[in-house]
């Protein structure tokens, strides 16, 4: 999305195509315990984390769990109602509150670490590094994580079956993280890489690809019945191997005004 958020309001459910994808969500595996863990030490004990784009769950319920004081941020409403049920099913205290990472209802600096998990393709660079600028603390942490596919024969059979029904492509989001992390005054640290694989059946390997806004929303029944068919006919072992970066770094501990890019000519941004 970047740069079009700007235009879209978080009270526009039909705006959000996670709202369609909710369902599938939980498909997903968990984030890997080695990736919890590190970004868990980046926080003071009992420390105040905020995450952007929490979706369902699944970094927000373990931080919490492990004594955080949590604040979800999710603008599907869809997700939403799914992280706040499976926090109470599982007995877990957290906020989870709905709205854009563009416009955080917060007034003041209040936030030890603040992380954007598997979201910096989604978002509007710019606009939240104002935000993060805003409301974590002098001193405190932000923690961007990337996922990608790992390098494996399935993997490999499944991007390239990806590519082919799609036109769509990663987007290279390195520059939206060297941008965010400037404006909202952070210098990162080096980056860490995690890895996890985790075997999956075919119906679970269905609910996982309907759950990117690529697959499940973009494809009409039939096209997303031969694309499964494919995705089946693959000859490796069905496992699902991710690899992720974890880039990390303190915010100055000085507040510094938050400048916004000049305009550039016509009044475009």
């Amino acid at each position: 999305m970047g740069r079009q958020r700007r235009q879209v309001r978080v009270e526009d459910d039909a705006a959000w195509v996670f709202n369609e994808m909710a369902a599938a969500y939980d498909a997903r595996p968990s984030y890997p315990e080695t990736l919890i863990g590190a970004i868990a030490a980046l926080a003071p004990p009992a420390g105040r984390v905020l995450e952007l784009g929490a979706g369902i769950g699944h970094l927000a319920l373990p931080l919490a769990e492990r004594g955080f004081d949590v604040v979800a941020i999710e603008p599907a409403r869809a997700m939403l109602e799914r992280l706040r049920l499976a926090a109470v099913e599982r007995g877990i205290a957290l906020r989870a509150v709905h709205a854009a990472a563009e416009s955080l209802p917060f007034v003041e600096p209040a936030f030890d670490l603040s992380i954007i998990a598997d979201a910096m393709h989604f978002v509007d660079a710019e606009l939240v590094a104002r935000e993060l600028h805003r409301v974590l603390v002098p001193g405190g942490v932000l923690a961007i994580v990337t996922c990608e596919f790992a390098q494996t024969p399935f993997m490999d059979g499944v991007r390239r079956l990806l590519e082919a029904a799609s036109d769509r492509r990663p987007r290279d989001v390195g520059q939206g993280i060297r941008l965010l992390a400037t404006l909202a005054d952070v210098r990162l640290t080096p980056p860490r890489h995690f890895h996890d694989q985790t075997p999956v059946t075919p119906a679970t390997l269905e609910r996982i690809l309907r759950s990117f806004s690529f697959v499940g929303p973009a494809m009409n029944p039939e096209r997303l019945g031969a694309f499964c068919a494919r995705l089946h006919a693959l000859s490796a072992a069905p496992t699902w191997a991710r690899s992720f970066t974890l880039h990390a770094g303190l915010r100055r501990r000085r507040f510094l005004p938050w400048v916004p890019r000049p305009r550039t000519r016509g009044g475009a941004r």
